[in-house]
């Protein structure tokens, strides 16, 4: 998307790209057929083309020769330098185009899009003009004032409506004023609308794209932090670790607990990029590798999971986590003997934690067929909370049996066990408790 471009409407013909991107643009080798394109941007023909700025506290982003954070620099782009950039899906590397033609990669955060004043709808050249004209809006005049971030056009703006491909061309154009007013106008112009509003505001299909092709709050937080604050109140932490990372671009740690956030709202590729970059500012931040080893445990990637784990107690063999959640992807990996030697070494650290990690335990027992063994740590445990006293024993274990199940990792005395830890009577053919 190079930009909108607005025509006045005809009957027989609709606005230039109103509705959605354009594809890339002629490239300066284009004409030169015998001039080949570099493998690296190969497969980017479909891909749609966005003009966009640096956004970085420093006033500057190195351009790199390939998609690493440790590539060479081929030039630095400079704050208000305006380029061309596309971007795959799930893919955190741009591919961005200078105006003299230099081509390279730069990371997703550090791009925002640019727009200007040209890109609002020229006078009587927008399908809004009539649908608003109903609504008693003068659609161009508001449309210009609320780009001035002027208040009372700016709520007639965001409350006028359109239908067909005037809603769409009206959803672009609010893309463009939302650019051209930045963080500070709007802020202060969602903190004067009622809930609802911002609520409604969040939601939209035109949030979305203000962002788009970029993650929306990942976008928000990045590049409009006050106002990502009163539209996603729910995703404070990831905004928290998104402003650190912003002004430390090598703080592991701040990319390592980035991460984290990302993994506990299930934003799996997300939160691997991040302990990808957290490892490779530190190689030896143990607390990347271990939690990345738990993202691709739920993502079922389980050997390579066990890996990341492994080289996490390699780096800092003392934290008892590291090894309870060893025990259970090696449950999932069907290694049960592993999962056995990894929680009695956690139990070893941590005999505080000794109620949580004998579930471990004592499912590593039953993969394993120590049904005794098994049965008599299910049995003493039965009814013990956790340390934190947030679940029981018995919760966790047919919690664990479902995710267990549900991943295809069974056993037939699994339901025998079930059935004594649900039934209400004591066992008593059991084995002794120790």
């Amino acid at each position: 998307m190079i930009g909108f471009c607005f025509s006045a409407p005809a009957a027989d013909k609709q606005p230039a790209s109103t509705a959605s991107p354009s594809k890339a643009s002629s490239s300066p080798s284009e004409g030169k057929g015998e001039e080949a394109v570099p493998r690296e941007f190969l497969g980017f023909a479909d891909v749609p083309e966005f003009r966009g700025v640096i956004d970085d506290p420093d006033g500057y982003v190195n351009l790199r020769k390939e998609k690493r954070a440790d590539a060479s620099v081929i030039t630095k782009v400079k704050a208000g330098e305006p380029f061309e950039f596309q971007k795959k899906e799930d893919d955190e590397w741009c591919s961005v185009k200078l105006k003299s033609g230099v081509s390279g990669w730069m990371h997703d955060s550090r791009i925002k899009h640019y727009f200007t004043r040209e890109d609002l709808p020229p006078k009587g050249g927008s399908y809004m003009d009539k649908e608003a004209r109903e609504q008693g809006v003068n659609y161009y005049e508001v449309t210009q004032a609320a780009a001035r971030g002027d208040k009372k056009a700016l709520k007639k703006f965001f409350t006028v409506e359109g239908d067909g491909e005037a809603g769409e061309e009206h959803e672009f154009v609010e893309v463009v004023v939302i650019h051209l007013i930045g963080d500070d106008t709007l802020a202060k112009f969602l903190s004067e609308q009622p809930r609802q509003f911002r609520e409604g505001f969040s939601s939209s299909s035109m949030c979305k794209l203000v962002a788009w092709p970029f993650e929306t709050i990942e976008y928000f937080g990045e590049h409009f932090p006050k106002s990502a604050e009163l539209l996603f109140p729910d995703d404070q932490v990831i905004r928290d670790y998104t402003r650190v990372t912003k002004l430390n671009p090598k703080d592991s740690r701040g990319y390592c607990e980035r991460g984290i956030a990302e993994y506990e709202k299930r934003n799996w590729d997300r939160a691997i990029a991040y302990l990808d970059r957290a490892i490779q500012l530190d190689p030896n931040n143990d607390r990347a590798y271990w939690k990345r080893g738990c993202v691709r445990c739920d993502k079922g990637e389980y050997d390579t999971a066990v890996e990341n784990i492994q080289k996490a107690i390699e780096l800092n063999g003392r934290y008892a986590g590291y090894y309870v959640d060893l025990g259970s992807c090696q449950l999932f990996n069907g290694k049960p003997r592993e999962a056995i030697a990894a929680s009695l070494k956690a139990l070893e650290l941590s005999p505080d934690d000794a109620v949580l990690i004998k579930t471990n335990l004592a499912n590593g027992y039953l993969f394993d067929n120590q049904f005794d063994k098994a049965k008599a740590i299910y049995l003493e445990n039965k009814d013990a909370k956790l340390r934190d006293e947030s679940e029981t024993f018995r919760d966790t274990v047919l919690d664990d049996f479902k995710q267990l199940e549900e991943a295809g990792a069974t056993h037939p005395d699994m339901k025998k066990i079930k059935a004594l830890l649900t039934s209400k009577t004591q066992d008593t053919n059991s084995t002794n408790s120790r």
